[in-house]
């Protein structure tokens, strides 16, 4: 366990995949997920590099390495109860955050190493977990069809 105050706030997205699984799928196969890999062992221990690639230091808190869910959404530790998450105002009353293109702006910024700038429609699409998008995939996802031999 950490002694980092702030992480205790923090559920983990593990926790999250127990009743989002569609949303967690589309997170781990995601470049959010992998983004503190991308930091060197000296950047991990910086604070300003952690901003954007993990949800806290990953030396004080592996479980919570990467993009996580709460990195968008805030930190879960009131919100994640079933009955809170049922109660979409209470949810919110106590801190679950509905994601806007001003969050993503926050790291995707005109000086992060990129070929092309930031457009939050496009990207978005890359990693859409909306209720449309699991709808979508759940009504076109492949079925799998038994052989006999």
């Amino acid at each position: 366990m950490t002694n980092d105050v702030g992480a205790q706030n923090y559920i983990g997205a593990e926790r999250c995949q127990k009743c989002h699984a569609f949303e967690y799928r589309v997170w781990a196969e995601s470049p959010h997920a992998r983004a503190h890999k991308s930091l060197t062992q000296d950047q991990l221990k910086d604070a300003k590099c952690n901003t954007c690639h993990t949800v806290m230091s990953v030396e004080s808190e592996q479980k919570l390495a990467g993009i996580q869910c709460e990195r968008c959404h805030g930190p879960g530790k009131y919100y994640h109860p079933d009955y809170v998450m049922r109660d979409k105002e209470l949810a919110r009353a106590v801190g679950l955050v509905s994601i806007q293109p001003q969050h993503c702006a926050q790291c995707h910024t005109e000086g992060v190493p990129s070929i092309k700038p930031f457009d939050f429609v496009s990207m978005w699409a890359k990693i859409d977990h909306s209720k449309a998008a699991k709808a979508d995939f759940e009504t076109n996802k492949p079925t799998v069809t038994a052989t006999r031999p």
